[in-house]
């Protein structure tokens, strides 16, 4: 932004980083504060004061959940670049734009598609909906529909729409540059990951909170970093905690799409976010400290749709109960976690090769593995 004499108006326009990033959330359904309101206190005019740049970031958080995307309010510093670039990530929204004259500042945020597909489909009013964006909300509702059919267990039905998303859409890593808030890139969005089949993680994450927000789920966008590389994800709210879940690396398809999906993010709380970080202001909702039941390693119960999923210590236990589950319960599909371990191609290969030695049958099966902080995920088909 460049900055002239404070008496004179300032114009911002904000597009996205060459990577990804940005965030939104529900205004059909009710999401828990997880921000204190601001401190704050009254203009001459009757306007909001805030005094500070998290009191600004959490007054603009608290407005956009109300519903509030156009807000004035009076703030007594310059907004530098790193500051206006700071607050469009944290605030959940796809475009931030700005007018400043002297202390007093109007905002005006532009929600994903998403947040007007899904308050469409629960208040039933479709007239803002594009022809594009009508399709999503009805294949949407369809995808909804068959997941609810298919389980009763909420978490079952999480993931089932999870693996609904990332076999109807592969990655796609297109500009990120926003140049018209009011007709953003396909790709950035539900209509490039539910209508088109393609998306980056902006795309990924608002296809699945057009999805899962529709399913009944409190869901938000959240930006952040993977490896270091501007990156956004989901979080759910599930039993008084916000959870994280990432389409993206969740869907490991670097590898043209022919892959097993590992689940490392789905459900994660800090102690296995791995590789993913963000900036305090960042996280619009605070993330559990720990995973809790519902993080896919941690899950129970045996789906009735899903992989055999469980954690260990040790890669040979570890390949002794993929060969198990396959030739004793016939699951072709096995996702595993390795704690604490950083395996190679040639390890996971001798493992299975000592584990299977004593199998009268010939095992026949292909691997993949990725590796997020200090831990493996492994996924094994076998034919």
């Amino acid at each position: 932004m460049k900055k002239i004499l404070a008496q004179i108006l300032c114009l911002s326009l904000f597009t996205l980083p060459a990577a990804c990033s940005k965030t939104p959330a529900p205004d059909a359904v009710p999401v828990p504060s997880a921000t204190a309101a601001p401190v704050s206190t009254p203009a001459q005019s009757g306007e909001v004061t805030v005094n500070t740049l998290q009191e600004l970031i959490s007054y603009l958080n608290a407005q956009r959940e109300n519903g509030v995307l156009d807000t004035t309010f009076r703030y007594p510093h310059l907004i530098s670049d790193e500051d206006f670039a700071l607050i469009c990530d944290s605030t959940g929204v796809m475009h931030v734009r700005y007018t400043g004259f002297g202390t007093k500042y109007h905002f005006t945020l532009t929600q994903y598609p998403g947040n007007r597909i899904a308050k469409a489909h629960f208040s039933g009013d479709t007239s803002l909906l594009s022809s594009d964006e009508l399709r999503v909300l009805q294949i949407a509702r369809e995808m909804v529909t068959t997941a609810k059919e298919m389980t009763d267990d909420p978490i079952e039905l999480e993931l089932i729409l999870h693996d609904m998303l990332t076999e109807k859409c592969t990655y796609y890593g297109g500009s990120t540059d926003i140049p018209d808030e009011h007709n953003p890139p396909r790709h950035l969005t539900c209509v490039g990951a539910l209508l088109d089949g393609r998306a980056n993680c902006q795309g990924f994450s608002d296809g699945f909170y057009t999805l899962a927000t529709i399913a009944g789920f409190t869901v938000e966008r959240m930006s952040g970093f993977s490896n270091g590389t501007p990156h956004m994800f989901n979080t759910i709210y599930l039993d008084g905690q916000w959870y994280v879940v990432d389409v993206t690396v969740n869907n490991d398809d670097s590898n043209g799409g022919n892959v097993e999906n590992m689940y490392p993010h789905f459900n994660s709380g800090l102690d296995m976010c791995g590789s993913l970080s963000w900036r305090p202001e960042e996280e619009i909702k605070p993330i559990a400290k720990t995973s809790g039941p519902h993080y896919y390693y941690n899950i129970q119960n045996d789906s009735a749709r899903h992989n055999y999923q469980k954690k260990y210590t040790e890669l040979s236990e570890l390949c002794k109960a993929a060969i198990f589950e396959y030739t004793q319960n016939r699951r072709s599909n096995v996702s595993l976690m390795l704690e604490n371990y950083l395996v190679t191609p040639t390890e996971i290969v001798s493992a299975l090769k000592e584990a299977g030695k004593d199998v009268p049958q010939r095992l026949q099966y292909t691997y993949w593995y990725i590796v997020r902080g200090n831990h493996s995920y492994i996924s094994i088909r076998f034919s």
